[in-house]
């Protein structure tokens, strides 16, 4: 399907590929792993023309349609509402209904003197819309964004509305609908909550095409990536198995180049001692002059530096606090007068513990974050610091605010003056940047380096309380494993915001769930798993509880069985509710053949073509309307 030939690109003095020889098959999920500003996101860049490269050659199937979902919004289309924007990338549907706008605005005039023509026109576009799915489009549509978390009454409202991450995931439902033949996805699960990569997953997991993925998120590249490519160090290596066969693989692979490395310079070392000792001896000149040669011939091994991601983060042992870090006392808060994102929450945080918070986007768990960190005012409540406390708060727009003119240094040096420069030189070797790199400005980073220059603009102060919102973000997999490793060998206290699963289990001893619509905070005493598994025995835990509280047992089963009542009350009433909308659905659709045949029809007359135009549109709408709700109907009797 695409293949690379000896292809060499770079930028400045960074070489980015060094000629690279890559093939993609068709029918392939291919998976592309390695450091950030490696040259992963070129790649895709180089296959879809939107940069060129300097040597060599790439070859693409002929009329190959690709999909591709950059890490960067577009331009363009901010007024246009969100439904209608991702309806565009319907592949021919939009020329297709203009084409037939522009003949049925012509036939409108009734004086036209291709009329027969035109009618014969009109229903081979028809035909072709209807075989392309062109009226499922709306459908299809408001059923992808649902999926990636928008409601229903949100659709119409212009793209420019949203925020960024909002954006970006119209535009991966876009790359969605586009259904290409080859679908290249740069960090998909970006700005997406735990719900939302799971629906993208089985999404993916129909797609017929061929899958290219850049992506940090280990659970996705083992879900559906069968091979796995590396790209670092100026090479693409190929791997044919899933993420969790290349990392052993790799190791393998490295530990093999090392050991031929090593035997290399052993040689390369007896050679140049041979030379240096006996140079100036004129009866062994020829053998000299050979051994120079065999030196200059010597190919050496090359071993990329797979591992780098491991050594950039060192977190400093914490001073010592009080055993109560923070408590939160009958907390509240509300942006807006009345709307309470949640109210009454009381939580302790130990020394020593480390916690996740989870939830839904948009439930608060930033919000409980900034209030633990001093950032909000509470609305009611208090949230208190405890004995020698020291916070180092991390959101998820504090590489924003970094000076892009200054360098690594003096951004450190900005926030502590009086810290010699050997110890903040020190500190930034320790998240990765070392030698010339200090004076890199921030303009030049890649994200993964602003998030290590980020982490060490706190810990240059180093605090007993890490609060972090969403730390992983643009980070490659090397480093989000060095991170979470570092932060499960900390031995200070860590309350942290993060969708990556995987990051969350390997880290988090605790889990602090924030529910949507002012539903709460609860405090759940293990990790991930178990609160997972707490969540999906949610009535028993309810009487359970009800059960060792200090009101009678007898009122105990009662509010249990209230509540269990109620909750197959609601369920009965969705389930019924659902079956009218399947009914409603059915029957519009039933409809849709008698007008179709009415448009392609030669012998219909100009007004009742027409009219049949516009109660197709108009059955459409409905069908659109009725599936969003559909969609959240069967969402909340899953939930």
């Amino acid at each position: 399907m695409i293949e690379f030939r000896q292809v060499s690109k770079r930028y400045g003095p960074q070489i980015i590929l060094d000629r690279v020889d890559f093939r993609l098959l068709a029918g392939e999920r291919v998976g592309l792993v390695g450091p950030n500003g490696a040259g992963k996101s070129t790649v895709f860049d180089l296959m879809v023309g939107e940069c060129e490269a300097d040597a060599g050659r790439i070859t693409l199937a002929k009329d190959i349609r690709i999909g591709y979902l950059r890490q960067q919004l577009r331009s363009g289309g901010e007024q246009i509402p969100v439904q209608a924007y991702v309806e565009q990338a319907a592949p021919s549907s939009a020329t297709i209904r203009h084409e037939v706008q522009h003949i049925e605005a012509r036939l409108a005039t009734g004086e036209d003197p291709e009329a027969r023509i035109l009618l014969r026109q009109l229903g081979e576009l028809q035909t072709q819309f209807e075989l392309q799915g062109g009226y499922d489009v709306p459908a299809r549509t408001a059923a992808t964004l649902a999926g990636l978390g928008f409601h229903a009454e949100e659709l119409q409202r212009p793209l420019g509305e949203f925020s960024g991450g909002w954006q970006m995931r119209a535009e991966l439902a876009r790359a969605l609908l586009a259904e290409p033949d080859l679908l290249l996805l740069d960090e998909p699960s970006n700005y997406l909550d735990v719900p939302a990569v799971e629906w993208l997953r089985r999404r993916l997991e129909r797609f017929r095409g061929t899958l290219a993925m850049i992506s940090h998120d280990r659970y996705l590249l083992e879900s559906l990536c069968e091979i796995t490519v590396e790209v670092a160090g100026g090479q693409v290596t190929r791997y044919p198995g899933r993420y969790s066969y290349y990392a052993v693989e790799r190791e393998k692979r490295r530990e093999l180049a090392l050991a031929r490395q090593a035997n290399e310079d052993r040689k390369r070392e007896q050679i140049e001692r041979f030379v240096e000792r006996f140079r100036a001896k004129n009866t062994l000149a020829t053998r000299v002059q050979s051994k120079i040669k065999m030196l200059e011939k010597m190919e050496r091994t090359t071993v990329a530096d797979i591992a780098r991601g491991r050594r950039e983060f060192r977190l400093a042992p914490p001073p010592r606090s009080g055993q109560e870090v923070l408590r939160c006392s009958g907390v509240g808060f509300a942006y807006e007068p009345g709307q309470w994102i949640f109210r009454g929450v009381d939580l302790a945080v130990q020394r020593g513990e480390k916690l996740a918070v989870v939830g839904p986007n948009g439930a608060g768990k930033t919000t409980l974050l900034r209030l633990m960190a001093g950032q909000l005012p509470p609305g009611e409540g208090s949230c208190t610091l405890g004995h020698l406390v020291v916070p180092g708060y991390q959101s998820q727009e504090l590489t924003e605010t970094l000076d892009r003119t200054r360098t690594c240094l003096d951004t450190l040096k900005a926030v502590a003056p009086e810290e010699p420069e050997s110890s903040i030189r020190t500190l930034l070797g320790c998240f990765g940047f070392s030698g010339e790199a200090v004076e890199k400005r921030v303009e030049v980073l890649s994200g993964g380096e602003r998030i290590r220059l980020a982490f060490a603009r706190i810990l240059i102060r180093p605090p007993n309380l890490l609060l972090l919102d969403e730390p992983t973000t643009h980070l490659d997999v090397e480093s989000r494993e060095a991170l979470q490793e570092a932060l499960a060998a900390y031995t200070g206290t860590v309350v942290l915001v993060s969708h990556d699963i995987a990051f969350v289990r390997a880290v988090a001893g605790g889990i602090v769930a924030v529910a949507p619509a002012g539903g709460g905070v609860r405090r759940f005493a293990g990790g991930y798993d178990y609160y997972c598994e707490k969540i999906g025995r949610e009535a028993p835990a309810a009487s359970e509880a009800a059960a060792s509280a200090e009101t009678p047992a007898k009122e105990a089963q009662i509010q249990a069985q209230r509540a269990r009542k109620a909750q197959k009350a609601e369920q009965r009433k969705l389930e019924r509710r659902l079956a009218v909308v399947e009914e409603k659905i059915a029957a519009l659709e039933s409809g849709q053949p008698e007008l179709l045949a009415l448009l392609s029809a030669a012998e219909t007359s100009p007004e009742d073509r027409q009219e049949a135009g516009r109660r197709l549109q108009d059955i459409t709408r409905q069908i659109t309307e009725l599936t969003a709700e559909w969609d959240e109907l069967a969402t909340r009797l899953s939930g």
